[in-house]
């Protein structure tokens, strides 16, 4: 399956005030293409997505937190599984795009042995697991999205072809930051603590 294929079916699901996090690789140009508006982090460098979104379910319980990741960024900090599990927010849902390969730098781990759904799963993240096509994404992603979690679900898809076009100032650097603070300070449920 596609990983466009699979936020496309994702986008619906994710109402205006819900926030969404993405790592550095071509989901950032693939979730600004399928849902632009509302509170989105892009292109979180690799390691760091997962443990953003974790801190994003704390600061705001009532919303669902997306983490759309990598395979190859989750394994650089494949420890923030245990920390998800020790906080078990129930409002985190955690997708990694597993293509088992970096961008342009060959195959990653999962490519061979490594299943990232089992590590999640024996870091104590019960609601683990791996889809393989699109509807079995379109089921877990729904499930995940109705439910209380946290949810970590591995999506085997193809390699991307090509690069895809996005908006760099709403993508990267500090243009998107500001507007992503832009987009949590107009939040209902954002309180300044003084």
């Amino acid at each position: 399956m596609k990983r466009f294929d699979c936020l496309k079916l994702l986008a619906p699901m994710v109402d205006e005030h819900m926030l969404a996090v993405t790592s550095l690789s071509t989901n950032a140009p693939f979730w600004y293409n399928v849902r632009p508006e509302g509170p989105n982090f892009f292109a979180l460098n690799m390691g760091l997505c997962l443990p953003f979104a974790l801190g994003l379910t704390m600061a705001f319980p009532r919303r669902k937190v997306i983490s759309i990741d990598s395979d190859g960024s989750l394994m650089n900090d494949s420890s923030s599984l245990i920390t998800v599990a020790d906080v078990n927010p129930g409002n985190l849902v955690a997708f990694v795009f597993d293509n088992s390969s970096y961008a342009f730098m060959g195959s990653t781990f999962t490519a061979r042995r490594t299943d990232l759904a089992k590590m999640a799963q024996g870091a104590g993240i019960a609601k683990s697991g791996t889809v393989r096509t699109l509807e079995e994404f379109s089921a877990a992603a729904k499930q995940a999205m109705e439910s209380t979690g946290p949810h970590f679900i591995v999506a085997k898809v193809e390699p991307d072809a090509g690069r895809v076009a996005a908006d760099r100032s709403r993508t990267s650097g500090r243009p998107m930051r500001e507007w992503f603070m832009d987009a949590v300070r107009r939040h209902p449920d954002y309180q300044v603590r003084r």
